[in-house]
């Protein structure tokens, strides 16, 4: 039982590995609308590959040997001095910050409000005006699926457009994925400092 959960893992990893090119012919077959037998098993295997997809993150969290090989691939590093882990862990600090603060850019876009409206036949100086802001809102932000339009987003009185600049349904994304992030980096650090001093 266990060398087929074995084979299977490996056959999923090999899928998601290079199975990506399937993708861009699912994606190739909708642009041209194809209604012939041969899209629907293309789409199935696009289905299929973005649920394995995720199969790799996971196993390099819990296997460590094959993380260790993954990295000193994608980094030219081979792990075995001080010197190179000192330079992976700076590495690894680095990009922790900069998706933080990418992330954090993300979360106030979702927060940030921008209105655009321009009427050329205004008698006034002005012919339009240009708003921006930001908000918190329960009923937006901490709903995964969205939320109704609001009476002036359904019908703007004449030529304007405006809304959010990054939808609200992100904000409880984004910010799991934040709190995730700095929760698995202090686990991580915290139990390999505790193996050092051990």
């Amino acid at each position: 039982m266990k060398k087929i959960a074995i084979s299977a893992h490996k056959a999923v990893l090999t899928f998601a590995a290079w199975g990506w090119p399937i993708l861009l012919l699912d994606f190739a077959s909708g642009a041209y609308k194809s209604h012939a037998s041969w899209a629907d098993w293309i789409n199935t295997a696009a289905f299929i590959w973005v649920l394995s997809a995720p199969v790799w993150p996971v196993t390099l969290v819990l296997d460590r040997a094959r993380r260790e090989r993954v990295m000193a691939r994608l980094c030219g590093l081979r792990e075995n001095d001080e010197r190179e882990r000192a330079v992976t862990g700076d590495a690894a600090r680095s990009a922790l910050l900069l998706s933080l603060a990418l992330q954090s850019l993300l979360l106030v876009m979702t927060m940030t409000r921008v209105h655009l409206v321009w009427n050329p036949d205004s008698p006034e100086k002005k012919k339009g005006e240009l708003s921006a802001g930001m908000g918190f809102s329960s009923n937006k932000h901490l709903n995964p699926f969205g939320s109704p339009l609001e009476e002036e987003d359904r019908a703007p009185r004449g030529v304007s457009a405006g809304g959010y600049l990054l939808s609200p349904a992100c904000f409880p994304v984004l910010a799991l994925l934040i709190l995730i992030q700095l929760a698995a980096f202090r686990a991580y650090a915290g139990r390999r400092y505790e193996g050092i001093e051990a």
